[in-house]
């Protein structure tokens, strides 16, 4: 569920930028229109060749006003710019943006969206644009942020649980094979929150579809983490914390006073959450506390039960947020989004009733939600069967950052065994073609105290490399059969490129965590090394 980030640097790609192209690109691009043959209904809205270094002006296009964070920065080479609109259905449709690159290199990108998936995600299109691939993006079946899309409109629904990425992906091949007049070659994925559900879904249902697949943060268990918005608010207040934000704040603290050595390095960030045992004894009220900070008894029950288990009817709902990033968790969970999800999520998709209150919300309208979408359109994405995706050769390259405030990594973990049970497979087995990876420290898809430029998105590349590249690292691994050990992240002081690296850090592949037997408190990136846990 991600909505704004770091937009693209340009910078970053000037080496790979092209020359402006010959006036016959620019002339087949901007006749491409009266030429597009496809299996589905659609007209072009825009067909148009977009010079080096030039800023689409989306606003004057009419972007909706809740995709704002998904604007672009100037695109660093020229490229053949398409906007349709597809019929999916005789009660649904898909805007889809198709970028072909002067300097195309033979491989195609489908990108994903974030949050309720009604924005295009343009600094993906630019970061792929960027590295020579066919880009492909679609607004996910409607437009804007709100639920409001899906009352009483079951196909656009079903777009936005699965079919608007394959139909942006099947379209987007074909159209990029009439222009090049050649056959694609690699089909490759990128998406994080929804965009990491969005190609999980694809894996399961459309194993076909693509040959490699960087999924991250996804929000395969969608119902879940809803649940757990809904029951936090239920068990601290539905409008005001009974949890001040100073208490916990005083949480953080505490938690890296017990837990933060555990890898070796005190820095501020817990390598793995689930090593640390905490013990809120020392926060409770006493005579020698800031009774500011400290916690009463019920405030101690009411914040631990954020932390642990949430289970209804022997059922559980959500295996409980990790330690480490309190303060983001609650400010998240009383933002005006989440505030909004909730009651737009349950009003007009669980019941379909805009009278709904959600002060009312138990743990029994999860289990509801849980079982109607078991029987309808199945949103969740937990299929843990993946082998028709292992037996055709695709790839996948799983992320998530531990101090993920929206969508706890906690569910990847789950899912990762969950696959391994179905599969009857060891690390090793799943190694050959699903690998995961826990990035310490780093928020939901980008920020956090961690290190967090990983090439997993549109404007979060440090370095061009495979290695700090999580795009080109799945190439890598789709092509030439070199398997990603680590990925590399890079912390920039205040998040600021332009302000020169903090530090470096390899982020472990699942099971392995790090462990810190270096100097400087874990700013150096060889004194960390991957080990069991």
């Amino acid at each position: 569920m991600r909505f704004q980030h770091g937009l693209l640097s340009v910078a970053i790609f000037a080496g790979l930028a092209s020359s402006r192209p010959s006036t016959s690109f620019q002339e087949n691009c901007e006749s491409l229109a009266d030429k597009i043959k496809l299996d589905y209904t659609f007209e072009v809205n825009i067909a148009q060749y977009v010079p080096p270094n030039t800023t689409i002006d989306l606003v004057a296009e009419g972007l909706n006003a809740t995709c704002s964070g998904n604007t672009t920065t100037p695109v660093p080479i020229g490229v053949c710019r398409l906007n349709l609109r597809v019929e999916t259905s005789n009660s649904s449709e898909v805007y889809t943006e198709v970028w072909l690159p002067e300097n195309w290199k033979g491989r195609i990108l489908t990108t994903g969206n974030g949050g309720l998936a009604g924005c295009i995600q343009y600094p993906e299109l630019t970061y792929g644009a960027s590295y020579g691939f066919a880009s492909f993006g679609t607004n996910n079946g409607h437009n804007g942020t709100s639920a409001g899309a899906f009352f009483h409109q079951p196909e656009v629904y079903e777009d936005y649980s699965w079919r608007a990425v394959y139909t942006g992906a099947v379209v987007g091949k074909s159209i990029t094979e009439q222009f090049y007049g050649d056959v694609c070659g690699k089909s490759y994925y990128l998406g994080c929150s929804t965009g990491g559900r969005q190609g999980w879904k694809a894996v399961q249902k459309n194993p076909g579809l693509f040959d490699g697949v960087v999924a991250g943060a996804p929000a395969i268990d969608i119902w879940a983490h809803l649940g757990f918005f809904g029951y936090a608010l239920q068990t601290l207040g539905f409008n005001t914390s009974s949890v001040t934000l100073a208490q916990w704040g005083a949480v953080q603290q505490e938690v890296l006073n017990q837990c933060d050595g555990l890898d070796g390095a005190r820095d501020g960030i817990l390598e793995d959450p689930s090593a640390c045992e905490f013990d809120w004894t020392a926060l409770v009220c006493s005579s020698t506390l800031n009774s500011s900070t400290c916690f009463t008894p019920d405030q101690v029950e009411a914040a631990a039960k954020l932390f642990g288990p949430i289970t209804y009817n022997g059922t559980l709902m959500h295996p409980g947020h990790s330690h480490g990033y309190e303060p983001e968790l609650i400010t998240w969970e009383y933002s005006p989004l989440v505030l909004t999800w909730i009651p737009e999520i349950f009003r007009y998709v669980v019941y379909e009733d805009i009278s709904w209150d959600p002060t009312h919300f138990t743990l029994e309208d999860v289990l509801y939600a849980l079982q109607k979408d078991s029987d309808g359109v199945q949103l969740n994405t937990f299929d843990s069967d993946i082998s028709a995706f292992r037996d055709r050769g695709g790839k996948v390259l799983h992320w998530h950052g531990t101090a993920d405030q929206l969508l706890v990594s906690r569910t990847s973990d789950l899912y990762y065994n969950k696959v391994r049970s179905a599969l009857n497979a060891s690390v090793a087995d799943l190694d050959d073609f699903y690998r995961y990876f826990r990035a310490s420290g780093v928020g939901h898809c980008s920020g956090g105290p961690g290190a967090n430029f990983m090439g997993q998105i549109g404007g979060q590349v440090a370095v061009d490399t495979p290695n700090d590249s999580m795009l080109r690292r799945i190439v890598q691994w789709v092509e030439e059969g070199d398997a990603p050990e680590f990925v590399r992240g890079t912390k920039f002081i205040n998040d600021t490129i332009a302000l020169g690296i903090e530090f470096t850090r390899k982020h472990c592949k699942y099971p392995k965590v790090n462990r810190y037997t270096g100097d400087h408190e874990g700013l150096d990136e060889e004194g960390w090394e991957c080990v069991e846990p």
